[in-house]
Parts: structure tokens; C-alpha cells; sequence
């Protein structure tokens, strides 16, 4: 089959670029290595979700000493986003600008050219605010009436307001799937909308195995190759497969057509991946948490212009599997009843 585009990964770019070209009338073929996350509830079960590991890509990947290791990485349709913490935070009007004291350059755009696009998203995935809860206000009047220069702002979340009428749900979207569509994400929120046209084409399962070049100028890619030997080709190509595996299959083409060794800028490809490294604080008290959503305001700090700080939407039971194993498993439960989650955060290259 021939296309105008293929979209290689179904997370937050290749969902956005497939919604907006089907709208826009072009021959789309979407392709994902994984399929459909199951609705039987165990995409929110968090044993099965962080203490066994199942919906984990176990994919080995070599370091660069050549010792195995195993990234992060969820495969199935609409991809990460369907894990995200539905956090989404603008930047701020200032962080476009120059920043010398951080060494941060400005960007070539502007905060007011992002607008209508904020604009627009923040509606496709029904991003709100929710009505602070009782913990979380007495924690928020404490670090407002401090002289420390952080102040609270609400927290704009992409969940459906029904939420609040499904507790399990409300307390497992940060870091699990919804089962029932209440946290907005590629899927439900811009691939749900299209699926139905007839020139999108959706294929999950099914992995892309390497990238096929023009027979008359290996500069251009002209289709991909899928896992089980179909050939499919398009005038444009979206790598949309992440951070990790869009560079290889770049640097897999490279390699196989010889480019690697006449192009300049070949080994530059994937080289200047980040890792964010997260960090979680927990909180203790002495009296139970009854907050459900718990991550409903953010802090930010005109000292600290790229960074905030966001409650961690993790309810007791998620929060009894982060302290220590050392400790016996009775007390860690009773730490989790009492404790409050926080995540820093680096605005610049992150929205959770």
C-alpha cells in the first residue's frame, strides 16, 4: 500500500500528527508495536501494574559498555500517554525568554505563538483544575503563610470530571491506565475521534523492522518494513516512536545503506538523548490521608524559573510499595495511610 504519510509509535506524536492529517484529508497509515491495553481493571491493579512489571516492555537494550539493561518502555496503543500522570502544566511567558543565569537560551518562538495551540489541546483533552482537598489545603496554607518564596497555583489535569464518582479510579491515574477512558490521553482523546475515517489505517501489533530507502537516492526514505515482511511505502515518513527508538531505527538504516559513513551528521543521531531522572519525596504525618486525587496544585518559585513541585496522585497503597522493602510490610502500610507524595520537577524539559 502507498500513503501520503506512515506514523511510526501511536503516543503523543504520532496520535497528534494522525489525528490532525486524517482531519486533513491525507492517506494515513499508523503503526504500533503494540496493541490495545486490556479493560478488565489490571491496567489500574498496582500490584500487577509497578510490583510485577506486566505491561513493561522486557525488550533488552545493550549500554554502552555492552552490559544488558532493560529502559522503561510501555508498547501499546496510544503509548505512553496512556501512563502519563495527566499533569499538564503551560510554560510560563518568562521561560521562552533568555535565561543567562541557568546558561538557558531563549526559544526561537514565543509564548504568544503557542497560545492558540495551547488553546486548542488543553480542549481536545479537557484539561481543568479540580477544588483543592482537605490534607492538601492545610499543607498548601502552610507553604503559602511561609516566607519561602514558593506559591501554589492550581494544577491543570486531563481527566474527566466523572472521575470523582469512581473512586478506585481517582486514586490510580498517576502512573496507571484508565479503564473506563477518564484520564484523556492519544487514544481516547485524538485517535478515538478519527479511527472511524476511511483513510486512516491503524495497525497495532506489529513492529516496524527497518526503514526503506528510494532506489534512486538512499537520502530519502521512501516506506517501512514491518515484522512480518509487508513493505509499505509513503511520501512522508514520522518517526514518532519516542526518544529512543526513533534514533535506532535511523541509525539501523544509516548502517544497512551506508550512510553512516558519508553523511556528516550521521552519528549525531540519537546522541544528544536526555534521560529525566525522577525524584519522589514522601511526606509522613501523624494522622491518616483522606485526599483522593491528592495532585491537584502545583508550587512554583520565581528563584527556581524552570521547576516546580506537584503532589504525587498516588493513593496509600502505591505509596506503601515506595518505602523501603527493609522495613516489615505492616508498618510500611501504616507509613503509607500517613504519608504524601511530591515530585520535583524541571518545567524546562518536563511536563508529567
Amino acid at each position: 500500500m502507498h500513503y501520503d504519510f506512515i506514523i511510526i509509535g501511536s503516543g503523543a506524536g504520532g496520535s497528534a500528527a494522525a489525528y490532525r492529517l486524517a482531519n486533513a484529508g491525507k492517506q494515513v497509515l499508523l503503526v504500533e508495536k503494540g496493541k490495545d491495553l486490556p479493560t478488565d481493571g489490571s491496567t489500574l491493579d498496582f500490584q500487577k501494574v509497578i510490583n510485577d512489571n506486566i505491561f513493561k516492555s522486557k525488550e533488552p537494550w545493550l549500554n554502552k559498555n555492552g552490559k544488558p539493561f532493560v529502559p522503561e518502555e510501555y508498547f501499546n496503543l496510544g503509548g505512553k500517554t496512556k501512563w502519563y500522570g495527566a499533569a499538564l502544566l503551560r510554560f510560563e511567558p518568562a521561560e521562552f525568554a533568555a535565561d543567562p543565569e541557568f546558561q538557558c537560551l531563549p526559544w526561537p518562538i514565543s509564548y504568544n505563538e503557542f497560545t492558540p495551540y495551547y488553546d486548542e489541546v488543553e480542549k481536545l483533552l479537557g484539561v481543568h483544575t479540580f477544588p483543592i482537598e482537605p490534607d492538601l489545603k492545610i499543607l498548601r496554607d502552610k507553604i503559602d503563610n511561609h516566607s519561602s518564596g514558593w506559591r501554589s497555583v492550581p494544577l491543570p489535569l486531563a481527566l474527566n470530571t466523572a472521575i470523582l464518582q469512581s473512586e478506585y479510579e481517582a486514586r490510580h491515574f498517576d502512573g496507571f491506565a484508565s479503564v473506563q477512558g477518564l484520564k484523556a490521553d492519544g487514544q481516547t482523546s485524538l485517535l478515538a475521534q478519527v479511527s472511524a475515517k476511511d483513510n486512516l489505517n491503524i495497525l497495532t501489533g506489529h513492529a516496524v523492522s527497518g526503514l526503506l530507502g528510494c532506489d534512486t537516492d538512499p537520502c530519502q526514505i521512501a516506506g517501512v518494513v514491518l515484522d512480518n515482511g509487508q513493505c509499505n511505502t509513503a511520501d512522508n515518513i514520522l518517526l514518532a516512536a519516542g526518544a529512543m527508538h526513533s534514533p535506532r531505527l535511523l541509525q539501523d538504516y544509516f548502517d544497512i545503506s551506508g550512510l553512516s559513513e558519508t553523511l556528516p551528521n550521521a552519528k549525531l543521531v540519537g546522541r544528544y538523548f536526555k534521560r529525566h531522572i525522577l525524584t519522589a519525596l514522601l511526606s509522613l504525618s501523624p494522622s491518616s490521608k483522606t485526599d483522593v486525587l491528592r495532585k491537584t496544585t502545583a508550587w512554583l518559585n520565581d528563584h527556581y524559573p524552570h521547576s516546580s513541585i506537584q503532589p504525587l496522585g498516588f493513593s496509600k497503597d502505591v505509596l506503601t510499595t515506595l518505602i523501603p522493602h527493609f522495613l516489615p510490610r505492616f508498618l510500611a502500610k501504616w507509613l503509607g495511610q500517613r504519608a504524601y507524595g511530591f515530585f520535583p520537577a524541571n518545567r524546562r524539559w518536563l511536563t508529567s
